[in-house]
């Protein structure tokens, strides 16, 4: 992963963000860029932060220890991701960790509310990121709640298929990070996704798992 230029980044801004290559260049002068490996922690549960970040290249999982030490998912972000110190009074909720090298830009909160201030398009994807991010954990919360362990691993899966080309999940997840996900047991999931095999619902390739029937799959959600 290269170092980016100011280019680059103002490219990259004028794509997410919408905007011309004026407002592109005010928030290129804005932000810095840092690069972290994988396994390595963005932002601490409990800290305050106070610098909101995009995140460029790579992705990133946003998770909680409960009152009672379990760990829960809460959620992934991927390029164009916007999280961090967007209240920057709050303690974060969650831990953030690179899970692949990762690149990200960063802005200090009172800057980037102005510039969100400034120009509407910024404001427009802030709002957007936040209310997908709050339809995802209010998602998240229902299956929780609603549906039984083999549900949430069905409903996962098809989620996860949605998120591409809705048949294909690439690479070929893997059984705890999938468990972690849904709160449930790896060996659950194991029996859940070996049971789909057998029905011919879903089917495992070294490069993925391809989603065969996705209406079956869809009907196993409860």
């Amino acid at each position: 992963m290269g170092a980016t230029s100011d280019i680059d980044l103002a490219v990259r801004f004028a794509h997410l963000f919408a905007c011309s290559e004026a407002v592109a260049a005010e928030l290129t002068a804005a932000t810095s860029t840092r690069e972290y490996a994988a396994g390595t922690t963005l932002i601490r549960q409990g800290e305050t932060c106070h610098r909101v970040m995009v995140l460029l290249d790579g992705h990133a999982r946003a998770a909680m220890v409960t009152l009672d030490g379990r760990l829960l998912q809460l959620a992934e972000h991927r390029p164009g991701e916007i999280f961090g110190g967007v209240d920057p009074g709050r303690e974060q909720a969650a831990e953030i960790t690179a899970t692949m090298p990762t690149r990200v830009a960063s802005f200090a909160t009172q800057d980037f509310y102005a510039l969100a201030e400034r120009h509407a398009c910024v404001g427009l994807v802030l709002a957007r990121a936040m209310v997908r991010q709050f339809g995802a954990l209010t998602q998240l919360v229902s299956a929780r709640l609603m549906l039984s362990s083999n549900g949430r691993v069905h409903a996962e899966l098809l989620r996860m298929a949605q998120a591409g080309d809705g048949r294909w999940i690439r690479p070929l997840p893997v059984l705890s990070d999938l468990a972690l996900r849904v709160q449930t047991a790896r060996e659950t999931v194991s029996r859940a996704v070996s049971a789909l095999e057998r029905r011919g619902i879903v089917r495992r390739h070294e490069d993925g798992l391809e989603i065969v029937a996705p209406a079956r799959l869809e009907a196993l959600i409860v």
